[in-house]
């Protein structure tokens, strides 16, 4: 089983009403924006959607609409992970019912694996719910606490989990992220998730990669890829230092890098209203200060553009 995921996947804000609920409504929009801008595919109902504070029913929602709303020209991977292991597998069997294209699983981040044979041993259980859908494991240490070597979990997996085929990766090893990528001949398919470090991540191997600013920032990163590929090192590295000053726009603002991205959608025609508590949505004074210091880096210049 192979699926292979190239270019970038942005990973979409959950769209809320002002009181917080979710907002299906907008999802339509959102997948054709995501898909005019050149984004390949759509990871849902992850770190970026808030996947962990959704409900059952709002993720089984969220991942139905945007399965009828993507169609074919944007596969959709469904985050499942969970830390119930039945409400996970629930996710993961829906996954398959409504024809997305993958799933994804990060670990229990409570009661957490020790080993990697206890990883695998989640995994297994979560991945088996659906028995012919390509399996992603996330790894996201920053999140979960567990950094078990993902390329030594791949070595284990690899027999046992016959849907896995690949890992989203978003983490800073590289000397792991390598041996990941070149693991069984190149088998896997290691979705880089670090959007600061997206040049670092094509030098290390990787063909695709899963972010929260691909959302809205798609085309200077795909100017970054193109310059990369064609040998241009210092245009490629120019584009990634500007990718970095928006980010660091966003983490200084005074709340949430997610918060702050979630915000400045609205900008761009897409609204995804607030985020939901424990995090905080900038307030008016915040989001003129946002606005001011993305003009001022030339970030509507390079942004994706509004749907018609």
């Amino acid at each position: 089983m192979q699926n292979r995921f190239r270019g970038l996947v942005a990973a979409p804000f959950t769209p809320c009403n002002a009181d917080r609920s979710i907002n299906l409504d907008v999802i339509p929009t959102y997948a054709r924006f995501l898909r005019e801008n050149g984004v390949s595919a759509a990871f849902v109902c992850g770190t970026t959607g808030e996947g962990l504070s959704l409900t059952i029913d709002e993720r089984l929602a969220i991942a139905e609409k945007w399965v009828k709303s993507a169609d074919k020209l944007l596969p959709v991977i469904v985050h499942v992970g969970h830390t119930c292991l039945e409400d996970a597998r629930q996710l993961t069997a829906h996954a398959a019912k409504i024809g997305a294209a993958a799933v994804s699983a990060l670990a229990p981040m409570f009661f957490k694996p020790r080993t990697t044979d206890e990883l695998v041993d989640w995994c297994e259980a979560v991945a088996s719910a659906a028995p012919s859908l390509p399996f992603y494991y996330y790894n996201i240490p920053s999140m979960t606490g567990v950094t078990l070597p993902v390329a030594e979990f791949l070595a284990k997996a690899a027999e046992r989990i016959p849907t896995l085929v690949g890992v989203k990766y978003t983490y800073e090893d590289f000397p792991d992220y390598r041996a990941c990528s070149q693991a069984s001949d190149g088998r896997f398919d290691i979705l880089f998730g670090r959007d600061e470090l997206l040049l670092e991540g094509w030098q290390a191997g990787a063909l695709g990669a899963v972010g929260s600013t691909y959302n809205y920032a798609a085309p200077i990163y795909r100017r970054l890829l193109a310059a990369h590929l064609a040998g241009d090192a210092a245009t490629a590295r120019a584009l990634q230092d500007t990718a970095i000053k928006m980010i660091a726009i966003c983490n200084g603002l005074g709340v949430t890098h997610l918060a702050a991205s979630k915000a400045l959608m609205a900008m761009l025609g897409v609204d995804c209203g607030p985020v939901r508590l424990p995090l905080v949505s900038p307030n008016a004074a915040q989001l003129a200060t946002l606005r001011a210091q993305l003009s001022a880096i030339g970030f509507f210049d390079f942004a994706c553009r509004p749907v018609a």
